[in-house]
């Protein structure tokens, strides 16, 4: 009982640090089903879980019985608010929900062979700035989203000792947007001169699509040191393909403006813009999209026969990268967005859960996950995010109709971070006038789902 009593408290003090605002959501998700929410990721030495399977093919030998399946619904909720420090004014993202979803499958070919299949969803970001925000013209809207569907083997060395290998592919899906200010000569359709001097600036947002799928696999191995013991590793390729990506003009123009980019425009400039847009273009910019491998390792420990924890510790490459924004075809030449979304960076991630079976009916999950920085601080910006994140998360099982109806949820809370953005587009380009913002944001990701075994 004290061993119980000592669980709960360390399960408090987990929860408890990470309710901190201390860091910024991640662009990873730490699963798309309620069990592996609930354990904030942390569950790939977690033998007899098929939701843990997802995360490590090899634990589908450890499984109980000769079988099972479950099917997970749920919901991504993200935003940012910008704090212009110039005027106070704070702005907020729009365009913050996704649903997910994920499944599993599992069956026992014989006492040393288990397949398996599973649906989920490795990486998601979206979210648009609104109209006046400082970064508009850094881009002002994204939506990035990766499902993976494989088939898995395990395959039983001895009771003790498994390995597993899942192979697939993802359906890698990308949209960005930014906004440019386009220079508008007396004649638009001619290219601008000494003789056909520009004569106001129009705001337009442009936009650009594509989606492509790309082959994935996982790696995995189980080992138990011994019944209280195990330890889990797993690995999950990176994915990269070229988007087949398309570009548009989206929606009206967003104002008219003055060669300096501050006043209003001359009268007439809207006729000249209107004609202008008219004999313009978009072109999708570039359409390698690259998201990163993950390497876990895991200790588990069964405490009691009711109480077991696990710490994951995993490494995340530096292979993010997205598609260049789009660029607008003019008659006086190319407009393009003075920014791209950076790169990523290599970084480590350290995830804890604890779950706890309260009699035949009950089971209480939990979990923290903090994470480095995967962008640059000096790269940093709402879209991609990528500064450090930390979460905590809840959840419950409640065995019903033959299986277990399960319930997660997942809080991130983004970490305070000052950064400097130029707002000013004249007609010679981006100004070098600077401005501080400061960026915040939060998070909540909660998911459904019910398991039956066979």
């Amino acid at each position: 009982m004290a061993q119980v009593v000592r669980g709960m408290i360390g399960m408090g003090l987990v929860l408890g640090v990470g309710a901190l605002p201390v860091a910024a959501q991640s662009m990873a998700l730490p699963a798309a089903d309620p069990v592996g929410i609930a354990r904030s990721g942390a569950q790939v030495a977690y033998g007899y879980s098929l939701e843990a399977a997802t995360a490590n093919p090899a634990l589908l030998a450890s499984l109980k019985g000769n079988g099972g399946a479950y099917l997970a619904a749920g919901l991504e909720m993200s935003a940012t608010q910008q704090s212009l420090e110039s005027n106070q004014l704070t702005r907020y993202s729009t365009d913050r929900n996704r649903a997910i979803g994920g499944f599993g499958l599992a069956a026992r070919l014989s006492p040393t062979w288990t397949l398996g299949l599973k649906l989920d969803e490795p990486y998601l970001r979206h979210g648009k700035l609104p109209s006046g925000s400082p970064d508009r013209f850094l881009g002002d809207g994204i939506d990035l989203s990766a499902r993976r569907l494989e088939g898995q083997a395990a395959w039983a060395l001895n009771p003790n000792l498994s390995v597993g290998l899942g192979v697939g592919v993802a359906r890698l899906s990308y949209e960005s947007t930014s906004v440019m200010r386009l220079n508008v000569p007396n004649d638009p359709i001619l290219p601008a001169s000494a003789t056909n001097p520009v004569e106001g600036l129009v705001e337009q947002r442009v936009g650009q699509s594509g989606n492509k799928v790309v082959p994935s696999y996982s790696l995995g191995l189980r080992w138990a040191i011994s019944p209280r013991w195990t330890l889990g590793f797993t690995h999950q390729s990176g994915l990269k393909g070229d988007l087949d990506m398309k570009a548009d003009l989206r929606g009206p123009n967003l104002g008219f403006y003055d060669n300096d980019g501050l006043s209003a425009a001359p009268i007439g400039t809207d006729v000249r813009a209107a004609t202008l847009l008219g004999a313009s273009s978009a072109m999708a910019g570039s359409a390698t999209m690259e998201l990163p491998s993950q390497t876990t390792i895991g200790m588990r420990h069964r405490i009691t026969p009711m109480l077991t924890w696990e710490a994951d510790l995993r490494w995340t490459s530096a292979n993010l990268r997205v598609p260049r924004f789009a660029t607008v075809q003019t008659p006086s030449g190319t407009v393009a967005a003075p920014v791209e979304l950076p790169a990523g960076k290599s970084h480590l991630g350290l995830s804890a859960s604890m779950e706890l079976e309260l009699g035949k009916f009950w089971t209480l999950r939990g979990g923290l996950a903090l994470e480095q920085r995967s962008i640059e601080e000096a790269a940093a910006e709402p879209l991609l995010g990528g500064s450090r994140t930390a979460a905590f998360s809840i959840g419950a099982g409640y065995k019903v109709w033959g299986g277990e109806l399960s319930l997660g949820y997942q809080f991130r809370q983004s970490e305070d971070q000052d950064i400097r953005r130029q707002n000013i587009w004249s007609s010679t380009g981006l100004q070098g006038a600077l401005n501080r913002v400061r960026l915040e944001g939060m998070g909540h990701l909660m998911a459904l789902g019910f398991k039956k075994t066979f």
